[in-house]
């Protein structure tokens, strides 16, 4: 029984079973407390001169926006720990949108309440100054619960395991193993598309792929055999940088490569938001880390960048857009970064250095 209850060396979790993290535990407790204090704030605009009454709303205001600082804190780690699937993942931005703008308000609204308890005269238009600025707050508080209980209710985030995104659809399996012949990019709803190569995927990469640095002919293409996936393409370079995109323009975008880089020696980029071969952005792979960024009229912006060491077939993903960007390998968030947002673009890859990168398969999907 010792052993049901005792993990991560040793130590009891905080965490139930049915919960992936503490964040839906911790969550319920600020909402309580602040409700709480807008309520008795109501009353204390009747009962002005009960000094005890306003200090108590004071009290908790703050109580409440000490665990709203860490319910979102709890709330962003959880959402880091997760591989969320397309259709959750902007979702999850919005939600953490509302929660910042909630959290520090009410960490300065809590300051304020303060002020007007011990420093200032508690004066009748002071307080009701106060209750206004407490109605914005709540507002914000019913937005960041509105767009949670979503998240919990229908995509059941934070009480069940999530279903990820699987990296190809499976009918794409099924048309690229009964061709003789590439099929070429299979394309999805939304300007969503996926590939897996198979013979022909020369012809593809010509006639179905725009070149935005060198051309096809920088690269020798073939299928080669691989223990693991069988038939996969093999793109073979020297020294000659290329750049290629494919598909429509995409604004919020999420992007999977399942690659091996064992036998190449340089820098891979996965590239979205492609305004040109000078700007865009990415998440870049080198012998020694993992960069998530972009590049703006031919400079270098780094949002995060991650020591790692890696090797065999790697599951790459990308997310960006909403002003989040994160990058993720083999199901593990690696980068995170905000900014602003470039227009729309597609998504494509740029690679630098000598060697041969093998692909299996490319899915990108559209998650506006």
């Amino acid at each position: 029984m010792l052993d049901d209850t005792l993990q991560h060396g040793g130590i009891m979790s905080l965490t139930p079973d049915w919960a992936p993290n503490i964040h839906p535990i911790v969550v319920h407790f600020p909402i309580a407390l602040l409700s709480t204090a807008f309520i008795v704030d109501l009353i204390g605009l009747f009962m002005r001169r009960r000094v005890a009454v306003q200090h108590t709303v004071t009290w908790l205001y703050c109580a409440g926006a000490a665990l709203a600082i860490l319910a979102y804190l709890t709330g962003r780690s959880g959402a880091d720990e997760l591989l969320l699937p397309a259709q959750v993942a902007p979702l999850v931005d919005e939600h953490a949108d509302w929660a910042f703008r909630m959290t520090w308000f009410f960490a300065l609204f809590a300051s304020v309440r303060v002020a007007i308890s011990y420093i200032f005269p508690p004066k009748p238009i002071v307080l009701s100054a106060a209750f206004v600025l407490a109605i914005a707050g709540m507002t914000m508080l019913f937005e960041t619960a509105e767009h949670g209980a979503l998240l919990v209710f229908k995509h059941g985030l934070g009480v069940q395991k999530i279903t990820t995104d699987e990296p190809v659809p499976a009918h794409i399996d099924s048309v690229s193993n009964l061709s003789s012949v590439d099929p070429g990019i299979i394309e999805l709803d939304n300007n969503s598309w996926a590939w897996r190569p198979v013979e022909g995927s020369n012809l593809v990469l010509s006639e179905q792929f725009t070149w935005l640095e060198s051309n096809d002919a920088s690269v020798v293409s073939e299928m080669v055999e691989d223990a693991n996936y069988g038939t996969v393409l093999g793109l073979s370079l020297n020294e000659i940088p290329v750049l290629f995109i494919a598909g429509e323009a995409i604004d919020a975008t999420q992007a999977d490569v399942n690659v091996n880089l064992d036998g190449f020696d340089g820098i891979f980029r996965m590239i979205f938001h492609v305004q040109d071969a000078s700007t865009y952005d990415f998440l870049a792979f080198n012998d020694t880390s993992a960069t998530l960024g972009r590049i703006d009229n031919g400079t270098e912006i780094i949002f995060e960048e991650k020591l790692l060491d890696y090797s065999g077939w790697l599951d790459l993903r990308v997310f960006g857009g909403n002003g989040h960007f994160r990058g993720y390998l083999n199901g593990e968030l690696l980068t995170h970064g905000h900014a602003m947002d470039l227009p729309a673009g597609p998504f494509g890859l740029k690679i630098d250095g000598v060697g041969t990168v093998l692909i299996e398969s490319i899915r990108v999907q559209s998650v506006t």
